[in-house]
């Protein structure tokens, strides 16, 4: 695996590459991005991975300081993976990079996480149009749980006819059915046991056959009751993308509470 922190070294190896694929990453890996990764091994010639934690997505900036970082276990497990390049830029090396064409912004609707972070997916957009730039992979390979960041990233591509196909991953959970994610490193004993506790709750809710919105009160509820903040909980219908009343296949509940300071989203 070749280590490289500087943009035009990194671009300048598309010349040489067919059936590339990439996956973009904040660090603190976990068994989640080795499921991309891997992925990304099987289905292309070369795998790239990126390791950029990007200021300009976080809204709280006591979120961004206390964002997990371990970066020589991050190394570890992409040898492990046999990714054949790792990009680890600086803020300057990103942010500096020219993009030719100025680039259109997709609408995104005002529901979930668009709403209650504001600003974040302006920070995405605008190191999604870095990064591709820099790394106009085939591929680019992205985990569901950050659904509404694949629909605003594939709106993106779309509407600029970037050339990337996004490949949306199933969210990888742990024994327990809690989503895998960096952030769960930094919550207590005790909170992750009360987050398994309440994603299962909302599973076995979701599987009832009761209409969608008692299933969203009774939800909220749940979670009032067992003095859990959130900022949402919402039955959202994936081609449309907006709120919807209706169960279907098309449908899953979107949610995001807090553990402490920890705050975690996901969708069932």
């Amino acid at each position: 695996m070749r280590i490289i922190k500087k943009s035009k070294e990194i671009n300048s190896l598309f010349n040489s590459f067919k059936k590339t694929g990439f996956v973009p990453t904040m660090g603190s890996l976990h068994k989640g991005h080795e499921y991309l990764i891997k992925k990304s091994v099987k289905e292309n010639n070369v795998t790239f991975v990126s390791i950029f934690v990007n200021p300009k997505q976080f809204n709280n900036k006591m979120d961004l300081k206390k964002y997990p970082k371990n970066l020589k276990e991050d190394v570890k497990i992409c040898r492990k993976c046999k990714v054949n390049y790792l990009f680890l830029p600086s803020f300057k090396e990103v942010y500096s990079w020219k993009v030719q064409s100025k680039k259109k912004t997709p609408k995104i609707k005002n529901i979930m996480e668009h709403k209650y972070r504001k600003g974040h997916f302006k920070g995405v957009i605008k190191v999604i149009e870095k990064l591709s730039n820099i790394i106009p992979a085939s591929k680019m390979y992205l985990g569901e749980k950050d659904f509404q960041q694949i629909k605003v990233i594939t709106d993106y591509f779309n509407i600029n006819k970037v050339k990337t196909k996004i490949v949306k991953c199933k969210t990888v959970r742990d024994k327990n059915g809690l989503a895998l994610s960096s952030r769960n490193k930094l919550l207590k004993k005790e909170n992750l046991k009360k987050a398994v506790n309440i994603v299962n709750f909302i599973k076995k809710i979701k599987l009832k056959n009761i209409h969608s919105n008692l299933k969203i009160n009774i939800i909220r509820n749940y979670l009032k009751k067992n003095d859990v903040k959130f900022d949402y909980v919402q039955n959202i219908n994936l081609k449309q993308f907006n709120i919807s009343k209706n169960r279907t296949i098309n449908t899953r509940i979107f949610f995001a509470f807090y553990l402490g300071t920890v705050r975690l989203i996901d969708n069932l």
